[in-house]
């Protein structure tokens, strides 16, 4: 392989992110659909593929049974598009949130067996579903399991049609696939690289559940993004309308703050129905209004959302001893629990520290968390599993059920393991700097290189710089909300940089001839045509020198 020559403050880069093999660089830097793993390496595979080919072949009824959020309607829409490819016939189920719950449903499987289903697949679910796959196959009703979530501590499903590269004994190389990936994956199988038109959706549905963007993911996403740009689905054409998305290239900040939010609204306020009609209708009348819909539930999901962490905070101000208390547990009165796992998240970034949020009604609660790096969310919930009814999830994200006379015990025992099992500088927030360059290093072809890094996201974080003594040349001028621009100096060169609240203060109080040290990360704006280089700023603290 031939290796392709960059600027040395790149390489320096490329070198900090752990990159020094010319071959790691060039499959890093150039992902190419070709290299895709062969989806037969993943454990079962073959037999689910066998199993499908008969159902469809059989004419069986197949029930596609997928999650409320976007990584599950996405995962189902794939599934649905590569069935009608391949002429299959099939019912869908999403659970809605307040009357199904998480998980595989035990009512939609009874109906299923009522309607002459023969094959329950479920998608983004089912992993730890023991006792609803051995009502299915009483009934007579054999299962496909598509689920990327942890393994369960005790024994999977009696099914074995299991496809999640975590089991034991999975050779597939990448484990970290999202659950529409796992099911691009198998359509891969089942009719080879056409599977490729559906790579917008797997883009929503990595980006959207923060799967880890490197290796397979890193592809996925890099050649969804581009279709997400050409706009093809007729769903989410309408629903960047609407979502004035104007921008021909998408990024994964668009598909996390724009597009993935409204996908997620329908489950999180109503039924997630809406979002699989949107993304599976070929009609624009059809769409416009489903897209119109969504974008209403996401309005409505973010009032919920600031009036519930306006509560949240306040408790915790209340009631949380941060000297005793590494985890912070909340409980309110039937809180919305469509939105609690944001509240989490907001938590977090308030306080630096995990965050539990539980809504109560009728003596149970239904909770949900987030953590910060350094602190297994899921292993911590495991430790506490005799004082929960249900709980799964991950190592940042997970979810439970609890009855409410045991959240105070929960809460002193996750506080335990907590203390005993992380240390405690891991909550004070640092701003990471991949490398120390001057402003005069931010040339366009340096600048041309760290596209090749993108997508940016979980895994592959964009990247920040640092450089020192800059001064202060004019601003701040406000943007938005609590969004600044200053301009700043250094080497005679200039940038716009973009700050926050807290930094415009601390320049506000320092003296004009201040020399101040930046960490940033750059971004290229587009307005109205017109290209710009702007710096995001990280932190901005006075330079210690001031000669």
């Amino acid at each position: 392989m031939t290796s392709r020559a960059y600027s040395p403050v790149f390489q320096k880069l490329l070198e900090k992110r752990g990159l020094t093999d010319p071959r790691a660089i060039e499959s890093f830097l150039h992902p190419d659909l070709s290299r895709l793993h062969d989806p037969f390496l993943m454990k079962n595979m073959r037999e689910v593929k066998a199993r499908l080919e008969t159902a469809i072949h059989d004419k069986e009824k197949i029930l596609i049974h997928g999650d409320y959020d976007a990584d599950g309607v996405t995962g189902v829409a794939v599934m649905v598009k590569m069935l009608e490819k391949l002429g299959g016939d099939f019912i869908t189920f999403l659970p809605e949130r307040e009357r199904d719950g998480y998980g595989v449903s035990e009512e939609a499987i009874r109906k299923a067996h009522q309607e002459n289903v023969r094959l329950l697949v479920t998608i983004d679910c089912g992993i730890t579903a023991r006792e609803e796959i051995r009502l299915a196959r009483s009934l007579g009703i054999e299962v496909i399991v598509i689920d990327h979530h942890r393994l369960p501590a005790d024994d999977l499903p009696d099914t074995n049609f299991i496809l999640n590269p975590l089991q034991e004994d999975c050779p597939y190389p990448f484990k970290d696939l999202s659950a529409a990936g796992l099911v691009f994956k198998l359509a891969q199988s089942m009719i080879g690289e056409s599977a490729a038109e559906w790579l917008d959706l797997v883009a929503i549905s990595t980006i959207s559940d923060i799967a880890p963007l490197r290796g397979e993911n890193r592809t996925l996403a890099k050649f969804g993004l581009q279709a997400l740009g050409e706009r093809k689905n007729v769903g989410i054409q309408c629903l960047a309308e609407i979502a004035k998305l104007k921008s021909v290239k998408i990024d994964t900040g668009h598909v996390g703050f724009v597009l993935g939010p409204r996908i997620n609204a329908a489950g999180r306020m109503s039924s997630p129905d809406t979002a699989l009609r949107l993304l599976l209708t070929p009609s624009k009348r059809e769409a416009a209004s489903l897209a119109n819909i969504l974008n209403e539930e996401n309005k409505a999901r973010q009032r919920q959302e600031r009036e519930i962490t306006r509560e949240a905070i306040a408790k915790v101000e209340r009631t949380v001893n941060f000297n005793k208390e590494r985890v912070i547990v909340v409980d309110g009165r039937e809180w919305h629990q469509g939105v609690i796992g944001i509240v989490a998240s907001r938590l977090v970034e308030k306080y630096e520290r995990p965050a539990i949020v539980i809504s109560v009604a009728g003596g149970v609660g239904k909770g949900s968390g987030r953590s910060i790096k350094g602190f297994h969310l899921f292993n911590a919930l495991r430790s506490c599993a005799g004082k929960l009814e249900e709980f799964g999830g991950h190592e940042q994200a997970a979810g439970l059920s609890i009855l409410e006379k045991n959240i105070d015990g929960f809460r002193k025992s996750i506080n335990e393991y907590a203390f005993a099992n992380f240390d405690p500088a891991i909550m004070v927030k640092a701003v990471p700097i991949d490398l120390e360059i001057g402003l005069k290093d931010l040339t366009s072809v340096f600048i041309r290189e760290l596209e090749l890094m993108e997508p940016f996201g979980a895994g592959n974080p964009r990247p920040v710089f640092l450089t020192r003594r800059l001064q202060v040349k004019s601003g701040p001028r406000k943007v938005y909300g609590e969004t600044y621009e200053v301009v700043v100096s250094g080497e005679g060169v200039n940038y716009s940089a973009r700050i926050n609240e807290k930094i415009m203060y601390r320049l506000a109080a320092g003296r004009p001839e201040m020399k101040y040290d930046l960490a940033y990360s750059v971004r290229t704006r587009v307005w109205d045509g017109i290209e710009t280089l702007s710096l995001d700023a990280k932190e901005m603290k006075e330079s210690p020198d001031r000669n």
